[in-house]
């Protein structure tokens, strides 16, 4: 566990996470040693047709390698369950969770269950304005001789990332920001996308990690979000009333965005209806000025009309007398949006028209159905609601005519957001820097209104709240306290105007380093000495927060293994050893597993009443003798079945 992690980390490299995605999507371009064979991947490319070329545009800055370095290692963090807040009735059900801890390490131990299953991520990290409290905080722990040693930076080179700490530079920005994206991006399913709320000030350098990480191609616009229509008084020359939302999709997928509603406006216009139901009435000829008979040839051909019914026919005969050319107000020739053989297909649409001017035209009927009744967003948002006003009147609706938190963003600006992201109705959306809790908010409003279980994932660093601030007058200590605090008065709230039935609670959990003195024992353990009488007890070691190691231990593991956070384990009775079990995994965490425990774990095992293909032990807890004698007997099953051992130190 702990161990086995610094001895990971101990020997990672900075591309090491690139080169496992490499040796995960293509696994046939590694040799038996792992070494990558680039000539056979060049030259299937070749093969392919595909160009190959070292030109390219690409983002630099200090402490890219550092930040590499960063997202290549695991996290030395363990989960610590708030038993007393997830047994309540609320919160034992609940699919939502809601992670206190460092967004780097919540991000890593989340990628065990929930990589490529988010279908949102939606974030509103620090501006790096100077006064919004950005500074990068890491304390490396590294010697610059270290650094040149781990990374292989120039000694110069490492000198100047150590020097990172404690700034807001541009590149202390970009050194925090670039891991967190890409852990993130393998967080979203195919189908997913990340929304990210930025200003002036960094997004230009938000735009070229985003390219990088998620790719260029995949980037679906830049929203410009007006949320302050007064102005910003305090700017410089001109008073901004805007910020942005860079969107980027995780592949190409049409799924990735959603269609929003029409407006009650637009939905008017489908006035006319027969049979078919409503329709609205488009003009056929192409609009497009750039668009007309010389270039667009087969797009030019008459149409006939009969002048009493205005029915339209490809052919003149009978009553279908009267010809229609597509043409603009002044005669001039320009073309249709159909060809002949769509208009031969799709004929029973069409009609003909006469304007006030006596000009005959043809128009297609669209017809309001569930694909026509939506459409694609805007890129510019002006709806009064989205303004940041709007978000400090709702956190003071929700505390008693009190602000705790002094930048919120509005629910309508998140719920925007939301309906683009989420609109899936089992939808995971995850915000790692959920500052006030307005994704959980806005979530909770979208799935009353629309009746859908869409959960969140909220990650919030435990950072102080200022004595001078109004949160530290009203007895808060910490963001992430007024961000739960909200969670719960917004459910309420919602649960009272709405009675919708939806999950309301949200379990809880907090990620802690063990002790350096903790570390120290572990690191140190030797299982074939201490393993033979086990001279105290290990687990113990991970009491924190009131709660007991085992559950800190179980939960890390859980999560790591593909399991989540918001699925428990079972408890099976061995000889006299309580043993967890969840899934196809089985877990040894507490002292105390006996030789008896071990034939009982065979018989169940033998006899199909224990349905497992792994067992994960805690290796400090179980004797160099026992572990021994389970290894051998589970390797031996005589019905044959495989079930591997796994010890974690």
């Amino acid at each position: 566990m702990i161990r086995n992690t610094s001895e990971h980390n101990e020997a990672v490299k900075p591309n090491d996470f690139e080169i496992e995605r490499l040796r995960s999507a293509l696994p046939e371009y590694f040799d038996g040693d792992g070494n990558f064979m680039i000539d056979r991947l060049q030259q299937a490319l070749q093969d392919g047709d595909i160009d190959l070329t070292r030109e390219g545009y690409e983002l630099k800055f200090l402490g890219k390698s550092y930040a590499k370095y960063l997202t290549s290692t695991k996290t030395e963090t363990v989960v610590v369950p708030d038993l007393e807040h997830n047994s309540k009735p609320e919160n034992k059900n609940s699919e939502n969770l809601y992670i206190v801890g460092d967004n780097l390490d919540a991000l890593k131990h989340l990628l065990g269950s929930y990589a490529g299953q988010v279908k949102c991520i939606y974030i509103d990290p620090p501006y790096n304005t100077g006064s919004d409290g950005f500074v990068y905080n890491d304390d490396f722990g590294f010697t610059p001789a270290q650094l040149v040693d781990k990374i292989g930076l120039s000694e110069d080179e490492a000198t100047r990332v150590l020097d990172l700490q404690g700034r807001s530079s541009h590149s202390a920005w970009l050194t925090f920001m670039y891991p967190r994206l890409q852990l993130a991006k393998e967080l979203l399913a195919d189908d997913g996308a990340v929304f990210i709320s930025i200003d002036d000030n960094e997004y230009f350098d938000l735009k070229g990690i985003c390219d990088e990480v998620f790719g260029e191609q995949n980037c679906v616009s830049t929203v410009v979000v007006q949320t302050n229509p007064r102005g910003r008084t305090f700017d410089r020359f001109m008073a901004k009333t805007h910020e942005y939302v860079l969107a980027y999709s995780k592949t190409d997928s049409p799924d990735s965005m959603s269609l929003i509603p029409k407006t009650e406006s637009a939905l008017a216009s489908y006035k006319n209806e027969d049979d078919g139901g409503s329709y609205r009435l488009l003009e056929l000829r192409n609009r497009n000025p750039i668009f007309n008979r010389q270039n667009r040839p087969n797009l030019f051909f008459p149409f006939y009309a009969d002048p009493d019914t205005g029915e339209v026919s490809l052919h003149r005969q009978g009553t279908y007398s009267l010809e229609i050319f597509p043409q603009n107000s002044e005669g001039i020739d320009g073309c249709w949006t159909w060809g002949k053989q769509k208009a031969e297909e799709f004929g029973h649409l069409l009609v003909a028209r006469q304007a006030n001017t006596g000009k005959w035209s043809v128009f297609r009927k669209d017809y309001l159905d569930e694909s026509s009744s939506k459409t694609k967003a805007k890129a510019l948002w002006l709806e009064p609601g989205l303004n940041h006003e709007r978000g400090k009147e709702r956190v003071r609706e929700l505390f008693q005519g009190k602000a705790p938190f002094s930048f919120p963003k509005s629910t309508e600006y998140v719920k925007k957001v939301l309906e683009l992201g989420a609109a899936d109705p089992g939808s995971v959306v995850l915000d790692f820097f959920s500052g006030s809790a307005t994704t959980a908010d806005a979530l909770l409003e979208l799935n009353a209104s629309d009746n859908r279980r869409r959960s969140f994932i909220l990650v919030q660093f435990p950072e102080m709240v200022a004595e001078s601030e109004e949160a530290s007058a009203m007895g808060y200590r910490t963001i992430d306290e007024i961000g739960r605090e909200r969670i719960k008065r917004a459910a309420a709230k919602i649960k009272d105007d709405t009675c919708a039935d939806i999950d309301y609670g949200f379990k809880l959990y907090r990620l802690n380093e063990p002790s350096g003195q903790v570390l120290d024992d572990l690191l140190t353990f030797d299982p074939k000495q201490d393993g033979t009488l086990l001279d105290g007890d290990y687990v113990s070691k991970f009491d924190l927060n009131g709660t007991p190691g085992h559950d800190t231990v179980l939960a890390t593991w859980l999560v790591a293994d593909g399991h989540g956070l918001v699925t428990g384990a079972q408890q099976v009775t061995l000889a006299g050893y309580e043993l967890d079990v969840c899934g196809d995994s089985a877990y040894i965490i507490s002292p105390g597993l006996t030789s008896d425990d071990v034939v009982e774990l065979v018989r169940l095992l033998e006899n199909g009443d224990l349905a497992v293909s792994r067992v994960v032990v805690f290796g400090y807890s179980v004797t160099f003798g026992v572990m021994h004698e389970l290894k051998k007997n589970l390797s031996v099953l005589k019905s044959g079945r495989t079930v591997s051992v796994i010890e974690r130190l």
